[in-house]
């Protein structure tokens, strides 16, 4: 049963560490390509704002592929275009293991506790997805 749940933790842990979009919204067809905005004032366009996506990786990736990555969720996501709203580092931190020694009194117990906290910087991409109103299908 130990063995299980330690499988299920670390799997866990695994998994959450991968680059990841979380995104809120709506879906169309796929597109072949999306128009790329870092200010909604550019977009000309009359549109309706279909969704909003964020990306966390590490601070070390290409700021190229990063890109690459959320146009292609657009894309698949149907959007006609997308918005690059914010663009920051983060620092996040996560204490680990522990140690202990000590003996065992009959009201208490005497020993050494440790922990260490491990700190990571990465890089938070927030954008905004679009859909041209000439676009939409109809109902």
């Amino acid at each position: 049963m130990k063995d299980v749940k330690l499988f299920i933790i670390l799997s866990a842990l695994l998994f959450s560490c991968g680059d990841r979009i979380i995104y809120y919204g709506r879906s169309y067809p796929p597109t072949l390509q999306a128009d790329i905005y870092f200010r909604e004032s550019d977009v000309t366009e009359p549109n309706e704002i279909m969704g909003k996506a964020t990306l966390e990786v590490s601070y070390k990736k290409n700021s190229d592929k990063v890109q690459d990555k959320l146009m292609k969720r657009a894309q698949k996501k149907g959007a006609d275009a997308i918005i690059f709203d914010d663009i920051s580092l983060t620092t996040t931190g996560a204490a680990t293991g522990g140690a202990v020694a000590g003996a065992g009194r009959r009201r208490g117990f005497l020993g050494i506790f440790g922990s260490k906290t491990r700190y990571s910087r990465g890089q938070q991409v927030k954008a905004t997805l679009l859909k041209y109103k000439k676009n939409i299908p109809s109902k």
